[in-house]
């Protein structure tokens, strides 16, 4: 069984939906594949909420933020596991009163639209989230990418992640918090009470559906409001099905396009590495966790647990 590394307790973890519906089948993979090989002897509980659908909703507003300050005050949840990521979390972000609830001590985890929660949580109570896998991409994911949430879910530091295939602008060795998560959802936090200072972070982005002059876009937007300046790094995942039609095959791609944007920032930045919406590959990291980023050898060094 895995236990609470200070109580000794079984690990107890609340799943909820802040955002897009969430597929039975898909959900009830990740549920075991949760529960046998993440968490093994945990107790796992399912809000009602999350089989609920309302439009392109895991339920109303009201339904899915009662989900999430339930799961918060729950005194003996441990974490707080996201079931799908879709679009809907930041709608709820206004409503949730980080004062007045009782996050000490738990963990969040999720990706994709759950970017917005992440940011919510740090920029207004500093809880280092767990940027992972929802739970409809959990039971697809490769065993390696399952033991390392695995790690984090126990208290330990996974080992280093590298970079495949990726490209290095500019070398170096920089530590700082990771924060970032997927570049559009991020980006809808601009100018929000919710957007997460960057100054001195490892920016790490990641992006799904969305074609190079949408990518471009958002950068420039990025750039041009003064919201990357400080930034120490950028770690770049995936570009998930990020090209262009066929018709507009003289297009630069997704990576090209980022590389063009971010490479006038003079800070290194460092592409392909595996976290993000393939359904197969992702890696788990700590938002708002500190991390070492050797440029020159594409890899990120993880330097302290999330619980």
């Amino acid at each position: 069984m895995i236990a609470t590394p200070s109580s000794g307790a079984v690990l107890r973890i609340r799943v909820i939906a802040p955002s897009g519906p969430v597929p039975a089948d898909r959900l009830n993979k990740g549920l075991r594949t949760l529960t046998a090989h993440v968490a093994p002897g945990a107790h796992v509980e399912v809000s009602a909420q999350v089989r609920q659908r309302w439009g392109y909703f895991a339920g109303p507003d009201n339904t899915r933020r009662a989900a999430i300050e339930a799961a918060f005050n729950d005194g003996e949840a441990d974490i707080i596991w996201c079931a799908r990521g879709g679009y809907g979390a930041s709608r709820l972000l206004d409503g949730l009163d980080g004062a007045g609830l009782d996050h000490g001590g738990k963990l969040l985890v999720g990706f994709s639209d759950v970017t917005a929660l992440l940011a919510w949580a740090w920029s207004r109570c500093e809880i280092v989230g767990l940027h992972g896998p929802v739970l409809t991409q959990l039971g697809g994911l490769h065993p390696a990418d399952v033991e390392q949430v695995s790690a984090w879910i126990r208290g330990d530091v996974p080992p280093p992640a590298a970079a495949d295939e990726g490209t290095v602008v500019r070398g170096g060795t920089v530590e700082g918090r990771m924060l970032g998560g997927n570049l559009e959802v991020l980006r809808s936090l601009l100018g929000t009470k919710y957007w997460p200072s960057l100054a001195g972070c490892v920016l790490a982005l990641e992006e799904v559906g969305e074609r190079p002059y949408r990518i471009d876009r958002a950068l420039t937007q990025l750039i041009s409001s003064g919201a990357l300046r400080g930034v120490a790094a950028i770690v770049i995942g995936q570009l998930t099905a990020c090209g262009e039609p066929h018709y507009e095959s003289d297009s630069p791609t997704a990576a090209d396009v980022v590389l063009e944007r971010l490479e006038p920032l003079g800070v290194p930045v460092v592409t392909g590495f595996g976290f993000g919406h393939d359904p197969t590959r992702h890696f788990a990291w700590p938002y708002g966790g500190r991390v070492r980023l050797r440029a020159d050898d594409a890899t990120l060094e993880f330097l302290e647990p999330v619980r």
